[in-house]
């Protein structure tokens, strides 16, 4: 969830963003008139820099026939949870779908979504566009689903959908455009006892933090004080004293502390995140996630340093913004208290959890804005993803990717029809390889069983 959440209001239930690719899927499916002119220019490049070469050796990047070109729809108004999908015939799908064969770990995601299902009322409803469907419909639909994906029989998962299932696609911004970034689990130094190295904390969800209308499509987070209700504590009011001792901490020495960590810049990327592992002093990992919000509007940092003057937009990434930060130590304060969004933790004992409380499974898992989009819901993702070059840092290029995702997770910064946000999970250089996601002319497609609630 991740690059656009550096430039705009800000998942996991965090604002997400929000880093990281390993999906065995296959980079095909048609796209924006953009990335075919795109796609075309690369591979005349490539074809020159062979002929010109020699007997080197250049690699050469799959280049994807549009066969059919997508009409954008000017829209206007924002888009409720009924009017942020809208059905269309099975051949608007992508027309690589059925070659993503690797759907094992989609039928994971897809059992997870149908535990999701069963635990909510069998006649909760759920909006696909302007069409409703009942929890108890869903969970069935996504357990006969993963049964197949598990088999990865394509032929039949092809006909079962087209039979007896219905699509629709992400209606996207005002100018019909879906950006896609990603998010992924950081991995952090602490301990489990404050010192000098290990002086940041990382909080539990406060007792006096109250919230009204959870599970609701707004709810509002809140505290008393003397028979009064106040705003919760913004990050100034709470991380102050990292900076100074005449600052504020109003959370310090209440015993809230879940953990202390080594580093400011992680822990602030943490709450963009919105879990994480920490490696403690002790040699044990600790497993961190979303656990409530302070209610406040997310803020960019981002955008603050491209406003500025001090970083191009199209340089803005997260390892470029991590950058700044390190080199520019004395703008690290006036940043961070810029946004007064503030995310509280709780242990793990299994892997990282979306907003519906089942795990995510990386590649597969996706945020969108809960109040827009059929929470667990499962669909495809189509759009472009990086080529990674050994050192796993540096993108070579882009590739147009197709892929299976369900629907299992928010962010502060995941805001409207337009935005999706990646789960890519852990590993090594995972930080570079989501960091540099923020594609547009993407899409974002669900799928529903037609059936009545």
């Amino acid at each position: 969830m991740y690059s656009e959440a550096l430039l705009h209001h800000g998942g996991g239930s965090s604002p997400h963003p929000s880093l990281l690719l390993t999906a065995a899927v296959t980079p095909v499916g048609k796209r924006s008139a953009r990335l075919w002119r795109w796609a075309m220019s690369g591979f005349l490049l490539l074809a020159l820099l062979v002929l010109l070469s020699g007997c080197q050796s250049v690699p050469t990047q799959e280049v994807v026939v549009e066969k059919k070109k997508r009409e954008k729809r000017i829209r206007v108004g924002e888009p409720t949870a009924t009017t942020s999908l809208e059905a269309v015939p099975w051949s608007e799908a992508p027309e690589a779908l059925f070659q993503d064969r690797s759907t094992q770990s989609w039928a994971a995601a897809l059992e997870q979504s149908a535990l999701y299902y069963q635990r909510l009322p069998a006649k909760q409803i759920l909006h696909f566009g302007s069409n409703e469907l009942s929890a108890a419909a869903m969970a069935k639909a996504c357990s006969e689903l993963a049964a197949i994906a598990r088999n990865a029989d394509m032929n039949r998962l092809q006909q079962l959908l087209q039979q007896r299932f219905r699509l629709y696609r992400a209606v996207g911004n005002s100018e019909g455009d879906v950006m896609v970034t990603s998010y992924y689990e950081p991995l952090l130094q602490g301990s489990l006892r404050r010192s000098k190295r290990y002086y940041y904390p990382i909080y539990r969800r406060p007792p006096d933090l109250v919230e009204d209308g959870r599970g609701a499509g707004h709810r509002k987070i809140y505290r008393r004080e003397k028979g009064k209700v106040l705003p919760y504590y913004e990050r100034s009011q709470i991380d102050g004293f990292i900076f100074s001792p005449r600052l504020p901490g109003k959370l310090a020495n209440r015993g809230l502390e879940l953990v202390w960590v080594d580093n400011a810049i992680d822990a602030f990327f943490l709450h963009i995140q919105g879990s994480g592992r920490v490696q403690l002093d002790d040699g044990r990992m600790m497993r961190i996630g979303y656990a409530s919000a302070n209610g406040r509007a997310y803020v960019a940092i981002g955008r603050i340093l491209i406003d500025e003057g001090k970083v191009p937009k199209e340089e803005m990434t997260m390892p470029r913004l991590r950058q700044w930060l390190l080199d520019h130590p004395e703008d690290q304060q006036r940043l961070f208290f810029a946004n007064p969004s503030y995310v509280f933790f709780q242990a793990l004992q299994g892997d990282a959890v979306g907003n519906i409380n089942v795990p995510l499974t990386p590649e597969r898992s996706i945020a969108t804005d809960h109040r827009l989009f059929p929470k667990g819901a499962p669909g495809i993702l189509e759009t472009t993803v990086p080529i990674m070059a050994a050192d796993g840092k540096t993108v070579t290029g882009w590739r147009p990717d197709v892929r299976w995702i369900v629907n299992q997770d928010t962010g502060g910064a995941i805001r409207g029809a337009g935005r999706v946000d990646l789960f890519v999970g852990f590993g090594e250089n995972i930080e570079y390889r989501a960091g540099v996601m923020k594609q547009p002319d993407s899409q974002l497609f669900m799928i529903a069983p037609v059936v009545a609630h």
